[in-house]
């Protein structure tokens, strides 16, 4: 009977640890707290590797120029579009793009160190169009940005932020 325990404890341990309930308190490891630092610092640029629109198949965004650039309490948004406008926007310009320049609206910054991610919440506008955008950070650089506009369907971005070039 004795060995069976043994066993009986190892499975538990992997099932505690494959069910998520078991999960690692990331807040004091090297890589997230650098990366807390240069979110905190809003001095950093996104790139964007997809797009996932709601009702259609993912994007390649390579060779698609795309950014979000946050410099202090400032943002500039280039991100292109995918999906269905319902208001607004015309065919052959830059329009069909979502695009903010302008300050940092509503800025709020979630520490979740327990999901190994720091939240970005902020919100923008353009002429009659309302945008609200979420943006995940994980401490290896890579970004998940949601995208809920006033005037179109929902969309995710899937990139990584930029390197800083030396200078």
């Amino acid at each position: 009977m004795k060995k069976h325990i043994p066993v009986t404890f190892l499975f538990f341990a992997i099932l505690l640890t494959s069910c998520g309930s078991f999960q690692r308190d990331s807040s004091n490891s090297i890589e997230y707290i650098q990366m807390l630092e240069k979110v905190q610092d809003l001095e950093f640029e996104i790139e964007n590797e997809w797009a996932n629109p709601m009702k259609y198949r993912r994007v390649n965004l390579l060779g698609n120029p795309n950014h979000i650039k946050f410099e202090g309490d400032s943002v500039k948004v280039y991100l292109p579009f995918f999906g269905e406008r319902q208001f607004g926007g015309g065919y052959g310009s830059d329009e069909g793009a979502i695009q903010y320049e302008g300050p940092l609206k509503d800025l709020r910054i979630e520490e979740r160190p327990r999901k190994n991610q720091i939240r970005i919440f902020f919100e923008g506008s353009n002429d009659s169009e309302n945008l609200d955008f979420s943006v995940i950070v994980f401490p290896n650089g890579k970004t998940t940005t949601l995208v809920n506009s006033s005037q179109r369907d929902q969309i995710n971005y899937e990139g990584k932020i930029k390197k800083q070039e030396l200078e």
